[in-house]
């Protein structure tokens, strides 16, 4: 009687799991919410920004903290609290290094280091399936504390990329 062949020795390694498009933390971004970035980058909205939290196992807009076009960016920093994480996408109107008006979409992770460590690691878990969800963003900065997300970092951001 003969004995099975050994497998070849270029048999394929398993596979991984297919990926799956929530965070690892369980928080998913709607359609819908993916939908108002859109409208929002394709300058469809009345906003400069748009501020967005993370409510139960979701992302939603955070209404209450929006910003209007005709703000100026100093109305952005006031909304950000301290103790409060959130994410918001900044329509950044700002000049080339060679002097030229240009705007970008910014995504900002306000995830503040005084905040609770729980909302910390949830917000932070979260970020990248935000981050693919609202295509089109130009640039990312990860703010930690006010210093790092005022109009002249944002533009040298802008300018670097």
């Amino acid at each position: 009687h003969t004995q099975p062949a050994d497998p070849s020795p270029l048999s394929e390694p398993p596979r991984p799991p297919p990926y799956i498009t929530m965070a690892m933390t369980g928080i998913t971004v709607p359609d819908e919410v993916a939908a108002k970035f859109t409208d929002f980058k394709l300058k469809r909205t009345d906003y400069m920004a748009m501020f967005f939290k993370i409510e139960g196992d979701e992302v939603v807009e955070d209404e209450s903290l929006h910003v209007p076009k005709s703000a100026d960016y100093d109305a952005i920093l006031e909304k950000l609290d301290e103790s409060t994480p959130r994410y918001l996408v900044v329509d950044f109107n700002y000049e080339t290094t060679d002097g030229r008006p240009a705007d970008k979409i910014i995504f900002i992770a306000w995830i503040p280091d005084t905040c609770k460590i729980k909302d910390k690691m949830k917000y932070s878990g979260t970020k990248e399936s935000v981050k693919s969800a609202f295509v089109g963003i130009a640039v990312n900065i990860n703010g930690t504390d006010l210093s790092e997300v005022t109009a002249e970092e944002i533009t040298a951001q802008c300018n670097k990329v």
